[in-house]
């Protein structure tokens, strides 16, 4: 028995060493990116990327990507993401099209999904299991395969220069509706919403006054989930606004895609997004640590219920 008992101790300490091991890996290939940016972002080097070449010798840098520059340069280069004649364009008007498109995004699917679910979860009617299905089907769809449909029914209906153009596609989030229905959808739930029946409370008393303020551990994760695919969102953005030149509609993705690329045009169509920029890479790498700043700052003000057990309802 004692034999037995050190071997299952060795395997469970080789087990964590390899746990450990593994983080350390995930967390390095992570983390290695972010301290790059914030060490070139302080690099005095004024040399502007350029595009790689396929025939010949890569291009050279005149860079040190691992030393750290100096605070001065930091300050200047802030100052000139920020100062409104950069020749990268607006950063402050690209960050406040972000936060507008993706805040209108989030409430959008945060009134949708927790109503919704919630539905789902606690009634019974015809079409429910349909419902269902095709929610999750929905969800298994790439966003991607969405845009061209999105943007012919946009067009259809003379939204293409309005900012509805995204932020009503943003509010569309199945996966949000089913997170609330697997949220309600527990014994803890059908209890309460039953005693609050027995107690006299229509649904609608019992949905506004027992299942709404006990959904906001779920509110929280479906903004947040919504909030960050909104932010990060590239390609809707570009059909909706590109062709028709609307650059005062950008959102920070579709900015910073302006700064990093020039295009290559064939006629009336984009042929080829090529890198190519005069701007020095300390300059980009702050530009891109600015722009990704308010996901992390979501994240923080989120993480009270990420990952604690105030969402231990979603999982049953």
């Amino acid at each position: 028995m004692r034999a037995r008992a050190g071997l299952v101790a060795r395997r469970r300490s080789a087990g964590q060493v390899v746990a450990f091991v593994v983080l350390v890996l995930v967390a390095a290939f992570f983390a290695v990116p972010i301290i790059w940016m914030l060490l070139q972002s302080t690099d005095p080097s004024t040399l502007p990327l350029r595009p790689p070449t396929f025939f010949g010798p890569p291009p050279t840098f005149s860079v040190q990507p691992w030393a750290f520059g100096s605070l001065h340069q930091l300050a200047s280069n802030w100052d000139a993401i920020f100062s409104g004649h950069w020749i990268g364009g607006d950063t402050l008007l690209w960050l406040g099209n972000s936060t507008f498109y993706s805040t209108a995004g989030a409430a959008i699917a945060v009134a949708l999904c927790v109503p919704a679910g919630y539905g789902l979860a606690t009634h019974t009617f015809p079409g429910r299991r349909a419902i269902l299905t095709v929610t999750m089907l929905v969800m298994l769809i790439p966003t991607n395969a969405l845009v061209l449909p999105l943007f012919l029914e946009a067009n259809s209906v003379h939204l293409l220069k309005s900012p509805l153009a995204v932020i009503l596609p943003y509010g569309l989030f199945p996966f949000g509706v089913y997170l609330s229905y697997l949220y309600f959808n527990t014994n803890r739930f059908n209890v309460l919403l039953q005693t609050a029946r027995l107690d006299g409370c229509d649904e609608w008393q019992a949905f506004r006054r027992i299942a709404l303020p006990l959904s906001l551990p779920i509110s929280a994760l479906v903004v947040f989930l919504d909030f960050v695919a909104s932010w990060t969102n590239f390609f809707l953005p570009w059909v909706m606004y590109w062709s028709l030149n609307t650059t005062g509609r950008y959102p920070v993705a579709l900015g910073v895609a302006l700064q990093l690329f020039n295009g290559e045009s064939f006629g009336s169509y984009l042929k080829v997004l090529q890198l190519h920029t005069t701007s020095p890479p300390s300059e980009i790498a702050l530009l891109l640590l600015v722009t990704s700043a308010p996901v992390i700052v979501v994240f923080v003000l989120a993480q009270r219920w990420i990952g604690s057990g105030q969402v231990q309802g979603v999982f049953r």
